[in-house]
């Protein structure tokens, strides 16, 4: 019993010990942290005898800002042919978050390199730096050998966002494009492109891989509703309802169950196939979520169904159907934050082309979401003169201060669609 006091006091010094450890080492990381190597430091370690070092350094230059900016790139631009692989992917990527025109030549060449994750970053970095004279070069890389060289070109070419590239992958078949349709109803430089919904529907039924037709169900989802393709799409539904592997049959239940309906039709062949799944699927989790579906498919909802007109056909082709609405209700929606998918209602605004349509488009590049921002970016293009207002103020706002680099570029084509010279200072 007498020596429980001295054990106590032992451990007591060891916990005090420890703490001043601890707090030391945190100040000293702390301090460390904070303080900037010089530039000369992480120059001579560009060039050390190890691999580990060199990388590190490249890394480092990347944060370099001002005049240091200028000798980083240049000392990099030294070292993207370094022999190591690992030590070459650091070197592009850092050259790409630098955002130096003057990479852009240089960096091409290693559009060749032997290294697929060297390749990659040189397509994400010349698409950060807008090399767009670069894109017949990356489209090359659609045809690589590596598929997920092919599908990081893909992604990243719909981050460029021009409509070549746009092009050139909804003409691309057998090919790991998935990602790139995907992209593209997230880029909001074309929210919805319906020109993607056909071979869209095509994976969705035919592609081997599962991922493949998970993915392309989650991207028809996010279309949102598309009248003339409301029968098709629930028809492929149903049809993948009777997928052997539940992961296909809970998605495709998940969007029936969720997705807008506006025709009586296909939303009792919807009920019907929720009905059946509800009780009879092997599955507890597609059962429970064809029970949650059945929630939405209320009398009530019948009733709206029932009485919405089928909307008449456009009288031109237009790169983002929405049935319209006068434009008092859709001001009301695109307001609404209980609206599902906002962006399309500016799109509607923006089809209207009316006086009044401006100032919603306005206040809507200041939105929450970034989807409705870029939708509004890209609706004040086309609304330039109508009613007298000037959209150039509030596009060169979203171009050079947006957080979301979407919401900017989307600015920057409707300047560039305005007044090519206006985006000069931009870039």
């Amino acid at each position: 019993m007498q020596g429980i006091p001295v054990l106590w006091a032992l451990f007591a010094s060891f916990c005090v010990a420890a703490a001043i450890v601890w707090a030391v080492r945190s100040f000293y990381r702390g301090a460390t942290k904070s303080r900037r190597r010089p530039l000369a430091e992480i120059l001579n370690n560009l060039d050390h005898v190890r691999a580990t070092r060199r990388m590190r350094a490249a890394g480092d230059l990347a944060e370099r800002t001002g005049g240091e900016a200028r000798e980083a790139v240049d000392a990099l631009l030294r070292r993207l042919s370094d022999p190591e692989p690992e030590v070459r992917a650091v070197v592009v990527d850092s050259l790409g978050r630098l955002e130096d025109p003057r990479a852009s030549e240089p960096l091409r060449e290693r559009l060749r390199d032997d290294s697929t994750e060297v390749r990659g970053l040189t397509v994400s970095a010349l698409v950060s730096l807008k090399d767009f004279a670069a894109l017949p070069e990356i489209v090359r890389l659609l045809d690589d050998e590596d598929w997920t060289m092919r599908a990081w070109t893909a992604s990243e070419m719909v981050r460029l966002g021009r409509e070549e590239a746009l092009e050139t992958l909804l003409a691309a078949r057998n090919r790991e494009v998935w990602r790139a349709h995907l992209r593209l109803c997230d880029a909001a430089l074309r929210v919805v492109d319906e020109r993607a919904v056909s071979p869209l529907l095509v994976d969705l039924r035919k592609a081997k891989e599962l991922g493949v037709r998970v993915e392309a169900m989650l991207a028809l989802a996010s279309f949102g509703y598309i009248p003339d393709e409301e029968a098709r799409l629930v028809e492929n539904l149903v049809a993948s309802t009777e997928e052997e592997h539940p992961n296909l049959r809970f998605q495709a239940v998940a969007m029936l169950g969720a997705m807008e309906m506006r025709r009586i039709e296909p939303y009792q062949q919807a009920q019907r196939v929720l009905e059946r799944l509800a009780v009879r699927d092997e599955n507890a989790l597609v059962r429970a979520a064809a029970r949650h579906g059945l929630k939405n498919f209320t009398i009530a909802r019948e009733q709206t169904v029932r009485a919405t007109a089928a909307p008449a056909p456009p009288a031109s082709v237009s790169p983002v159907r929405v049935e319209m609405q006068d434009l008092a209700t859709l001001v009301a929606n695109l307001r609404s934050l209980d609206s599902p998918m906002r962006w399309r209602y500016v799109h509607a605004l923006a089809a209207t082309r009316h006086p009044k349509a401006v100032a919603p488009l306005v206040d809507a590049t200041h939105d929450k979401e970034w989807r409705v921002r870029a939708a509004a970016a890209r609706g004040l293009g086309f609304l330039v003169g109508i009613g007298g207002a000037d959209v150039r103020p509030t596009l060169e706002r979203a171009a050079i201060e947006d957080d979301h680099f979407s919401v900017r570029e989307t600015a920057e084509l409707s300047l560039a669609r305005i007044a090519p010279s206006s985006t000069s200072s931009l870039r």
